[in-house]
């Protein structure tokens, strides 16, 4: 199989446009921005170059499309995890599962969103996008202002979190750990302690979020 799994036609959809960005993504990936011609990418997707210049001006074009379609699909998948009414204790582990869930539906596209790299080519559109995925933050925020997680920025919370699950992510892909559902249990319940307020019973308190658009 595929390091891309069977989702290689689920990033985008199905038709040329579709195809050259599916095979932007995977070379990218694999080897770097810097390292691709446009004759690799026209020939992986299996297209002319005059059918790649139809679609887009540029390599540095495509890459932001790229980006900027794969850091709203993460957003979109993770605020469907969160629940109006729920406990925060009820929503962290949902977001959890969330995050795993998507890693799986969509290998390959967290590593490829947390490349340290990509500032050298991303534009303005898609620099406004590099940031900490919203539905994460918006749940510390509101953990913070009910009081049921611990007394620091929602940011810094927010990114413990996001950092944690993106390097087991990447230790699982260096082949460090399995990942298995116990270990997976394991880090979500450590995760939690590292993030809930220590003096509440936040295991209760209810939290209202809505995210806000990316």
């Amino acid at each position: 199989m595929e390091p891309w799994g069977e989702a290689n036609t689920m990033f985008f959809g199905v038709n040329k446009r579709e195809d050259i960005l599916l095979a932007g993504l995977k070379l990218f990936s694999a080897r770097g921005f810097e390292n691709i011609t446009l004759s690799e990418i026209q020939a992986n997707a299996g297209v002319s170059i005059a059918t790649f210049y139809r679609h887009f001006r540029s390599k540095e074009q495509l890459v932001n499309e790229i980006y900027r379609d794969l850091r709203r699909l993460l957003e979109t998948k993770l605020a469907a995890a969160l629940i109006e009414g729920e406990s925060a204790r009820a929503q962290f582990r949902k977001l959890w599962v969330q995050m795993m869930v998507f890693h799986r539906e969509y290998p390959g596209v967290i590593d490829f969103l947390e490349n340290r790299h990509h500032g050298a080519y991303l534009d303005e559109h898609s620099r406004a996008l590099e940031h900490l995925p919203q539905p994460i933050v918006a749940l510390m925020e509101n953990m913070s202002r009910d009081r049921a997680a611990r007394s620091v920025s929602p940011i810094v919370l927010a990114a413990l979190v996001w950092g944690a699950f993106v390097e087991l992510i990447r230790l699982r892909s260096q082949e460090y750990l399995s990942l298995s559902e116990v270990e997976l249990k394991a880090a979500e319940e450590c995760t939690w302690d590292a993030i809930r307020a220590v003096s509440s019973e936040s295991e209760g308190v209810i939290a209202s979020v809505t995210p806000q658009p990316a």
